[in-house]
């Protein structure tokens, strides 16, 4: 009987933390200092492209207008964000349902970021950009379900990067 119950907290503090808390803010240590991404809101003649698509938990696919993408510049605080929600700062993707963590400081130069919409095919292009370090985030929301993609890229001068926003 012991060894029972033993088993059944284990379950339940397994299923209790699969999901991230979103009622405590994350804190972050790393600073967000706008002058170090100043380059971000300069025009340039590089440019991002590509094509975003997601499934959800569910296995549905969605593509097209829906989708939203932002354009974050590199910084240590983006990178600690981004790192938190997805593991790592490389490329990952998250489902809704596991949660939207809250993070403090959540300063509003983090928010300042190039923003645009696929189109019906679920493509997309950041145009006009600076060389620079970038984070690309694609954003699919839907009946309480959907989720985000994240990559990092180097961009240089005169450069356009292809790249595939997919979680499968």
């Amino acid at each position: 009987m012991r060894y029972l119950l033993i088993f059944i907290c284990i379950i339940f503090y397994s299923c209790s933390n699969k999901t991230q808390k979103t009622d405590t803010p994350i804190p972050i240590q790393g600073e967000f200092n706008e002058k170090d991404v100043a380059w971000f809101y300069k025009n340039g003649n590089s440019s991002i492209k590509g094509i975003a698509k997601f499934r959800s938990k569910d296995g549905d696919v969605r593509f097209g207008k829906q989708f939203r993408l932002e354009l974050n510049p590199y910084s240590p605080y983006t990178k600690e964000r981004l790192n938190y929600i997805y593991k790592n700062d490389d490329a990952g993707f998250v489902y809704v349902e596991d949660g939207i963590p809250k993070f403090t400081p959540d300063p509003e130069g983090y928010h300042k970021t190039r923003k645009i919409m696929c189109n019906e095919q679920g493509e997309f292009e950041f145009k006009n950009l600076p060389p620079g370090d970038y984070y690309i985030i694609a954003f699919m929301l839907w009946d309480e379900t959907g989720g985000g993609i994240m990559k990092h890229i180097k961009l240089g001068d005169n450069e356009t990067k292809v790249v595939e926003m997919v979680n499968f």
